[in-house]
């Protein structure tokens, strides 16, 4: 490719005008860090998965700048169906949900690599199951669906065990909070998730995600040398 057609189609993958989106958080809250932190990565040969695509704000940025290589793949899931924040007509976030699936297909057709795109159209928690009972494996890993605590959690782990070490998981919505009660938010399950996979994780929060690295356990296990606390006697537990 010369000069010239290189410049052509950098253009063309900045051009966001051509997308219809009713609102883009994406391109609002986040693009700037996307632009520089996933700069190391382009041009690879990579297998991303994202959970949670919306109208297809993440999904078309990311064909245009991540799917370059020829034999780069990209999974996408979603119900279509709207998050619970966009479903109660009381909520500040209530969303005509019904528009969601034909703007995202509308969208992701204009992206020249959307034929390097599959799109499961299922809850994440039995599409990612499908994905680990087929061994799929990713180098880059965007989880923005359900903002229940307990949902990200789940997708945060089945997720992992798909990451390749110094593969990228990125979450959005860390410092999200739509509901008074931390259970609704993902910023607890995010940060609970990252202190149980210490050992192999290389975390860096943004102002409105977290940015997690996969790497070789650096944490060895270390026997707790009091054997009181080592072995558990369950007798002494038991409530007479």
């Amino acid at each position: 490719m010369n000069s010239e057609s290189i410049a052509i189609a950098s253009s063309v993958g900045l051009d966001r005008s051509r997308f219809a989106f009713q609102r883009s958080w994406f391109d609002e809250d986040v693009r700037p860090d996307w632009e520089k932190l996933t700069d190391p990565i382009r041009g690879r040969k990579l297998s991303i998965l994202e959970v949670g695509s919306f109208e297809g704000a993440s999904t078309t940025w990311i064909l245009d700048h991540l799917m370059t290589h020829p034999e780069s793949r990209m999974t996408a899931i979603d119900t279509f169906e709207g998050g619970m924040e966009h479903l109660d007509p009381d909520q500040v976030h209530k969303y005509d949900v019904s528009l969601l699936e034909s703007r995202f297909r509308s969208n992701i057709s204009k992206c020249e690599h959307v034929n390097k795109l599959r799109v499961m159209k299922a809850k994440s928690d039995d599409a990612l199951l499908d994905l680990r009972r087929d061994g799929a494996r990713f180098d880059f890993i965007y989880i923005d669906a359900s903002h229940v605590a307990i949902d990200v959690l789940h997708d945060a782990v089945v997720c992992w065990r798909m990451l390749d070490v110094h593969g990228i998981m990125v979450f959005d919505d860390v410092a999200w909070k739509g509901y008074m009660e931390d259970c609704y938010n993902p910023r607890i399950a995010i940060k609970s998730f990252v202190q149980c996979a210490t050992q192999e994780v290389s975390a860096m929060e943004t102002e409105a995600q977290m940015w997690v690295t996969k790497v070789p356990n650096c944490i060895p296990a270390t026997p707790n040398p009091d054997p009181a606390l080592y072995y558990w006697d369950r007798k002494e537990h038991v409530s007479l």
